[in-house]
């Protein structure tokens, strides 16, 4: 049986586990509830295939005891009787079909493995002592170990349906006064549930030491897919800004310039330049720099806070910034909301040549593609924006169309 694992345990709690919690076969509460119900979903899903195996093998049995009785009323009785035990395991395997019940599967087998055995130790009773009484005897030791070893409960609850099952039969057959021969019963009933008991216990550690190493590969699944989602996203982002890196940038502005072609949709762009960046590392040293950028990307990050929209670090104190679906009336309401909100920063900026605090310019350049345009002509166009916004005084934005 392949059970699934879990990642709701920790390495700790399963290396604890391996070590200490096994040899009794149950976990703590909370991490058996949880493994109960991944093991009652998996043992349901095997049943379905192990039922028609254990009819077989019953009948054969059931066959078999008919032959060497020759037919007669013992035989008759016997395969009488074993007809009950059949429909059991037939309505057990019915029941196994039904999802929604997987999670009681270990209450429906477990009652029915119980009925199983009484049905079985009764027959003997029942029948009497006749010359075949002890291939009787011998079946019952064929029902019990299949019970405990093929059937999949686990350990404690095989243990309980097999040794209910018996003293439910023992008791029955008390007080209906049918006669019982102990000698027999503890060399083959009793006999057959301690081996069973060792199938069910060695299976069911078994089962619950995959289960473990399973949560393992999954924790080790998941550490990896975390790793790989870190890395892609550092792969993607700006080791200072945190904006979107230039690669993929240009990965984001290719998609974005081919949709809006194919739709025939408004693409804007702008170049961002802080204004006199230069001065400003200068007069206050690279941290208060690297500081400064930090801000403007807030800023950049608050004015691009849709998801098809990016902010991006193009390099040193240059940003560009892509709006899908955007036209040039929107773009200008951008443009003034992205200088306020710049300016309400007020990061002081003694070296400025036109403010006391840090401004920017911006380069915009809106555009529905045609096919005869490139997307290095629209790079190269916010560029050229970007350059006259600088000529015209800076602390501005200039517009361009492609």
């Amino acid at each position: 049986m392949k059970l699934p694992g879990s990642t709701q345990f920790t390495y700790h709690q399963i290396q604890k586990l391996i070590q200490h919690g096994l040899n009794l076969v149950h976990f703590p509460w909370h991490i058996e509830a949880l493994y109960r119900r991944h093991y009652c979903r998996e043992a349901a899903r095997e049943f379905r295939y192990r039922a028609p195996i254990i009819l077989a093998l019953y009948g054969f049995l059931t066959f078999g005891i008919y032959k060497i009785s020759l037919g007669h009323e013992v035989g008759i009785t016997w395969m009488y009787y074993y007809t009950w035990v059949g429909i059991i395991i037939f309505i057990a395997w019915v029941l196994s079909f039904i999802k929604k019940l997987s999670h009681w599967f270990d209450i429906y087998v477990g009652i029915g493995s119980m009925m199983a055995v009484a049905l079985t130790f009764l027959m003997i009773t029942v029948i009497g002592p006749v010359q075949s009484n002890a291939l009787f005897h011998v079946a019952m030791m064929y029902a019990v170990v299949i019970i405990y070893g093929f059937v999949g409960l686990r350990f404690y609850t095989a243990f309980i349906a097999g040794w209910s099952g018996g003293l439910l039969a023992m008791l029955v057959s008390l007080l209906l006064d049918y006669n019982i021969d102990w000698v027999l019963f503890n060399r083959t009933y009793t006999f057959s549930s301690f081996l069973g008991m060792a199938l069910a216990y060695a299976i069911d550690r078994q089962h619950r030491e995959n289960y473990l190493q399973n949560c393992i590969i999954e924790l080790n699944q998941k550490k990896l897919s975390q790793q790989a989602e870190l890395l892609e996203s550092l792969s993607r982002q700006d080791a200072l800004t945190d904006l979107a890196n230039r690669r993929y940038l240009e990965e984001v502005l290719t998609r974005e310039w081919f949709n809006a072609l194919r739709y025939q949709q408004s693409l804007t762009v702008m170049m961002i330049d802080i204004d006199y960046f230069k001065h400003y590392n200068d007069s206050f040293g690279h941290v208060a720099g690297d500081n400064c950028l930090k801000a403007i990307a807030t800023v950049l990050k608050q004015i691009t806070s849709r998801g098809n929209e990016l902010a991006a670090r193009y390099g040193g104190e240059e940003f560009m910034l892509i709006f899908p679906m955007t036209d040039a009336q929107q773009a200008q309401k951008v443009a003034d909301k992205l200088l306020q909100c710049v300016n309400d920063l007020a990061l002081p900026h003694p070296n400025s040549l036109i403010s006391d605090n840090i401004t920017v310019s911006i380069g915009v350049i809106s555009t529905i593609p045609q096919r005869h345009h490139q997307l290095s002509d629209l790079i190269m166009q916010a560029d050229q924006a970007l350059y006259q916004a600088k000529k015209y005084g800076r602390n501005q934005y200039a517009l361009l169309r492609l």
